[in-house]
């Protein structure tokens, strides 16, 4: 008998998973296509997506990306992007539960390639791999995050344990990511 519940736990922890990836899978195809729409914007119009990036600054805040200068000290840089990831995470927890993970996924594709792109023309040289690989594991762990919120709105907490490893899984990045920027900047 309580084998019995708990091959059912199981069970049914697999068939939230399953439903967890396939959430995940969509938000991740949107955001490629973003990226790749994102990519043919750069190219067809390089001037015009510098502008766009200079010109709209404020919507890098939303992506966690600010700038930094010469004379921050390693805690307040580290303090800075801890503190703008975890914002810019929680606002995609928030619009995952509002259930517009894939609009927020394309849009999200979309501005990182411009904004990544844009940047051979800003500063003039190409876009250095660990630039990629950061932004990679930022954008991999919002696309978590976004999923993670939608999936709780569809599904509420049914099984717990997709919402536990998803938010485990974006900790360990957010944190990883961050102390890598960090690297990157001293």
């Amino acid at each position: 008998m309580w084998g019995d519940d708990r091959a059912l736990k199981r069970g049914t922890s697999g068939i939230m998973a399953k439903k967890y990836w396939i959430i995940f899978l969509k938000s991740f195809a949107l955001f490629a296509a973003g990226a790749s729409l994102g990519y043919l914007f750069y190219y067809f119009f390089k001037e015009q997506s510098a502008y766009i990036i200079e010109r709209f600054k404020i919507l890098q805040q939303f992506f966690g990306i600010s700038e930094y200068s010469e004379q921050m000290i390693y805690s307040r840089v580290l303090l800075t992007i801890l503190i703008g990831n975890l914002i810019s995470t929680v606002l995609y927890f928030v619009l995952g539960y509002l259930r517009l993970s894939l609009p927020v996924s394309f849009i999200s594709g979309l501005f990182i390639a411009v904004f990544l792109f844009s940047g051979i023309i800003r500063h003039g040289t190409s876009i250095p791999l660990e630039v990629i690989l950061l932004s990679s594991t930022e954008m991999l762990y919002r696309i978590i995050t976004i999923s993670c919120g939608e999936y709780i709105n569809k599904y509420r907490l049914s099984s717990r344990v997709v919402p536990v490893v998803s938010i485990s899984v974006v900790i360990v990045l957010y944190l990883a990511a961050a102390f890598y920027e960090v690297y990157q900047i001293f």
